[in-house]
């Protein structure tokens, strides 16, 4: 019998190989296939083959991590490899105060309670920031001092669980979506006891026996979790009537970062659970909140499961290193990592780790030591895990748009949001913000040119901008690189500085420009705005190899709140790339885009 085989799920070419079949077959020669009731029988056999053929098609996508869409798929798939993926993550900020009481007391200790801490408000919007577990400070001269207490924004929720045996089917499910994972504590009252039992995570089974008191957390369908408890062969198994109480915190992920004020609301008490008549709080200082993180995308859980699951537990590539990192502090945006020996000179027995958080240019030190913490347990041998800031290169555009304002009603106000937006969107949906990024100039002209029907062209120029942190109060060589040459062919400056001061001129804000391969000092005249040169040579510029370098300067004050210092140059080319631990950062809030009819 002649065999057609059919491999197309195009329905067409499906019933273009039935006719072909059929016509083979003698008992259908003289048949008109198109004109004839075979023809509509054979739309049913195409059809039925067809939505067979798609629906076989689309399960044996699901069965596979890369091909696969469906959440609930990607993360049984992503279990079989030993990855869990993650929840929405608080963000963190660290306040530092003292409670002073109103009246003489005989108080030695007091406690920050659990679940209790302050508030902010955002945008807008009210967020609680919650301690963890309660903290003690000591008394003393009617005064207690918190230093450095962390916080997390979100609600703390307890649940409870009677454990019955008898149902095989129980599950032990948190109810609440956006849950921390890190947040989740879980303590076991036994049968008719008043004490309780703590179980810890187990992110595996290594060291995991009979007795253990553990307990393995799933993701299952709409973003929930659920407990899973030992069996009496790997974790200890919970007795009938047993109490399982589960506190966590809920939390709204990465919307509050960059909280800096907060205001107390927090319980303060003795240890015998008293709380003073009158005191007052004082907020001393405070880290601004950061590593918020929303629960991990479907996209994310694809690209990290398998380069967890090559890692094995342990760091010993530097795809290793990235992928336990992203595990442990999951608010980064990009990662490098390289050994001791590539440094100038060579620092061996150490591995770099440079990280660029999604919600900030730098970690802040306390974040740095948890994320080393965490991470020793992975290392191997004697290998030491170093935290270092990038350096990010900022690039900026000043864009004038043309656009025939006959073909369109918006105003020049409106092309040119509409020209941020694409801009943002490219930026997002891009390589370009990395480490080892590139800015491609014709790319982004071109984003600009296509906002709008209406716009006919525009006329971009580039400038790139590097933020150094100066040693206030101390006589210090900086070298600010930038690995892109910078323009030295053109009659205006090539280096700008945003103002700020120094120990020789303490009273005005100074500025830097550059003039015949040297770096000047000058100060702006009150009256006329003109430049007034203070100091012919205070540092030199490489415009070859893009460097500056500025001669025992004492800076004792820099231009923003943080004292930071900007230095803006022009560069050499348009593409502008970032090499290793450079981290390529394309400043959409500070270029200049204006829109002009034509």
């Amino acid at each position: 019998m002649p065999y057609t085989q059919v491999a197309n799920l195009d329905f067409d070419q499906i019933k273009s190989s039935l006719k072909e079949y059929m016509r083979a077959q003698t008992d259908f020669t003289d048949y008109d296939f198109d004109g004839s009731a075979l023809s509509n029988m054979l739309d049913v056999l195409a059809y039925n083959t067809y939505y067979t053929a798609f629906n076989t098609n689309m399960v044996v996508n699901e069965l596979y991590i890369d091909s696969a869409t469906l959440r609930d798929n990607v993360i049984a798939i992503a279990k079989q490899l030993g990855y869990r993926p993650k929840s929405a993550t608080s963000p963190t900020a660290y306040i530092s105060f003292t409670v002073n009481y109103s009246n003489p007391t005989t108080d030695t200790e007091l406690i920050l309670r659990k679940g209790t801490g302050f508030t902010a408000s955002y945008d807008n919007t009210l967020y609680n920031y919650i301690t963890a577990e309660d903290t003690k400070a000591q008394v003393s001269n009617d005064t207690a001092v918190f230093t450095n207490i962390p916080v997390r924004e979100g609600t703390q929720v307890v649940q409870n669980f009677v454990v019955d045996t008898t149902n095989k089917s129980q599950k032990f499910i948190l109810t609440n979506r956006n849950i921390d994972t890190n947040t989740i504590s879980v303590r076991v009252y036994p049968t008719g006891g008043s004490f309780n039992e703590p179980y810890l995570l187990a992110e595996n089974i290594l060291g995991v026996d009979a007795n253990s008191k553990v307990f393995f957390l799933d993701e299952i369908a709409d973003e929930r979790y659920e407990l899973i408890f030992g069996d009496g062969v790997l974790g200890k198994k919970l007795d009938n009537n047993a109490v399982v109480n589960v506190s966590y915190v809920t939390t709204s992920g990465p919307e509050s970062n960059g909280v800096k004020t907060f205001v107390f609301s927090g319980v303060i008490e003795n240890p015998s659970g008293v709380s003073p008549n009158q005191f007052t709080v004082t907020i001393n200082s405070t880290i601004a909140s950061a590593g918020g993180e929303e629960i991990e995308t479907t996209d994310k859980i694809k690209y990290n499961a398998p380069k967890t699951y090559g890692s094995q537990d342990r760091a010993v590539t530097a795809d290793d290193y990235g992928a336990i990192v992203r595990n442990i502090y999951p608010a980064t945006s990009d990662i490098i990592i390289f050994g001791g020996e590539d440094q100038d000179p060579p620092d061996y027995g150490k591995v770099f780790i440079v990280l660029k958080p999604s919600d900030a240019s730098y970690l802040t030190s306390l974040t740095k030591n948890d994320i080393v913490e965490k991470l020793k347990k992975y290392v191997v041998a004697s290998v030491e895990p170093v935290i270092i800031d990038p350096a990010i290169l900022h690039v900026e555009m000043s864009s004038k748009i043309y656009y025939n304002s006959l073909q369109t009603d918006q105003t020049p106000s409106q092309i040119r949001d509409k020209v941020i937006g694409s801009v943002q969107n490219y930026v997002d949906n891009s390589d370009t913000e990395k480490f080892k990024g590139t800015f491609r100039y014709s790319k982004f002209i071109g984003v600009i040119d296509d906002a709008d029907r209406s716009i006919n062209s525009n006329l971009t120029s580039l400038s790139m901008r590097r933020d150094f942190y100066p040693q206030l109060n101390s006589t210090y060589f900086y070298e600010v690189c930038y690995q892109n040459a910078f323009d030295s062919d053109c009659d205006d400056p090539v280096l700008s500085s945003t103002g700020f001061r120094v120990t020789e001129h303490p009273n005005y804000d100074v500025y830097l420009e550059d003039r015949d391969k040297k770096i000047v000092l000058y100060r702006l005249d009150p009256v006329t705005g003109d430049k007034v040169v203070l100091d012919k040579e205070v540092g030199d510029i490489d415009y070859v190899k893009g460097e500056i370098m500025l001669y025992n300067m004492t800076i004792i004050k820099g231009s923003y709140f943080d004292n930071r210092i900007s230095l803006t140059v022009k560069p050499l080319s348009n593409d502008i790339k970032a090499l290793r631990e450079m981290y390529l950062d394309v400043d959409i809030a500070n270029s200049s885009f204006v829109a002009y009819k034509e």
